[in-house]
């Protein structure tokens, strides 16, 4: 049996510790457009969500802490945690 030595970054914010590199997927069927998440991300500081024509997307991957704050504000569980930008993707529900 062989052992795997795994690297990753972590980001220190509200107290807590965050692997950063994962960035959350949107669902853009459920996404509503109401910008709960963006705001949130925007007021914490990471700033990585905008809307586009109506629908949250994910605008800056490199500033994505992690936290998945995002997810718990969309009132639709549009958005989804985490997984690389460029990894595979999540299959929608």
């Amino acid at each position: 049996m062989s052992s795997k030595t795994v690297q990753s970054n972590v980001v220190e914010a509200f107290g807590r510790e965050f692997v950063q590199g994962n960035v959350p997927e949107i669902n853009e069927v459920r996404c509503l457009g109401c910008s709960h998440c963006v705001v949130l991300c925007k007021k914490l500081g990471p700033n990585v969500l905008d809307l586009k024509e109506g629908v949250a997307v994910v605008a800056r991957p490199e500033n994505c802490i992690g936290d998945g704050a995002c997810m718990m504000a969309c009132p639709t569980k549009a958005i989804f945690l985490m997984s690389r930008p460029t990894g595979k993707k999540a299959t929608p529900f």
